[in-house]
């Protein structure tokens, strides 16, 4: 039950948008995720270099 009012909720957000903006719907790509991680990361740098702060690259990743 939770599965099918979940798909009803997003069809009926797309469709609200859609007769909103008049623009046709399209998927926003299966990298979208990963693309709005690496620009949150860029904008958090440039407001820690804004503040004063001085970045630098690290070897290894974090999670």
């Amino acid at each position: 039950m939770k599965g099918r009012i979940a798909s009803a909720h997003l069809l009926f957000t797309i469709s609200y948008n859609t007769l909103k903006t008049g623009e046709p719907y399209h998927e926003l790509g299966s990298n979208y995720l990963e693309e709005k991680q690496i620009n949150k990361e860029l904008k958090m740098i440039e407001y820690l270099k804004k503040k004063g702060y001085t970045i630098a690259p690290s070897e290894k990743k974090t999670a």
